[in-house]
């Protein structure tokens, strides 16, 4: 597995409240891998908290998973990490109210599975094309799935920053899970909005395709904080070895 990884504050931000996790899992006879990034909700600094407690919580519990690929064992893992979100917010009056967005991909195999609520998402990049893996939660979401405004009118919608869903919010929270089949031509990437609504799609897979991971990592980071760096700014990109998915 190849990866890399970057997270930038922006230009008009105080605090990061991203978060993010590339990481191991070692399993009995495989190693299978977990990315993910969480963009923190929430002032005087109770997003930040938000997203690490997510990362954190991935981190310390994944290893106890029988099944990636199980839906409802997954999707129960994700509800776990919002009811520690929620209960925490609610103990704690001054985070009150602190939630994340949470995209979290694990690679097992030959195979990738997403779980994911709010607007970070999954992009696959190949040299054919730039494909979004995950749909955002979000207001201007529904709109263009309501037929009322194009993907292009969402782009520069005045409430295109305004989500449905998050982790932390309330004591439910629906979970969409996704399973792809690997493309061993592609680079996967996980991004918080402080990326996509700074960087095109077409600049974004320009600079995977045309540099390494690492440098890659950096100058999106940079090329958004170039054009504005409104928000927090985090990327995570991974390319499994083609047939080796497991080498250890």
């Amino acid at each position: 597995m190849k990866c890399a990884y970057g997270s930038n504050v922006g230009s008009l931000r105080k605090v990061n409240q991203d978060a993010y996790l590339a990481a191991t899992i070692k399993n009995v006879d495989r190693l299978s891998y977990v990315f993910a990034v969480a963009d923190g909700l929430g002032g005087h600094r109770s997003g930040e908290i938000a997203s690490k407690t997510a990362v954190d919580f991935i981190k310390n519990n994944l290893s106890g998973i029988k099944n990636y690929f199980d839906p409802e064992e997954m999707m129960s893992f994700v509800k776990a990490i919002n009811l520690e979100l929620k209960k925490n917010g609610d103990d704690e009056p001054a985070r009150l109210g602190m939630a994340t967005t949470l995209t979290m991909c694990i690679v097992d195999g030959n195979y990738l599975c997403i779980c994911h609520v709010g607007d970070s998402r999954t992009y696959s990049i190949t040299e054919d094309a730039i494909i979004r893996l995950t749909k955002d939660h979000s207001l201007v979401q529904i709109l263009v799935d309501e037929g009322k405004i194009t993907q292009e009118e969402a782009e520069i919608h005045p409430q295109k920053n305004v989500i449905t869903r998050a982790l932390g919010t309330d004591n439910s929270v629906n979970v969409d899970f996704y399973r792809y089949e690997i493309n061993p031509e592609a680079i996967y990437m996980i991004c918080s909005d402080g990326l996509f609504n700074m960087v095109c799609d077409q600049d974004m897979k320009t600079v995977i395709l045309e540099n390494s991971l690492e440098d890659a990592a950096k100058k999106l980071i940079d090329l958004a904080n170039i054009n504005g760096g409104k928000d927090n700014i985090t990327v995570v990109l991974f390319k499994p070895l083609e047939g080796v998915p497991n080498a250890k």
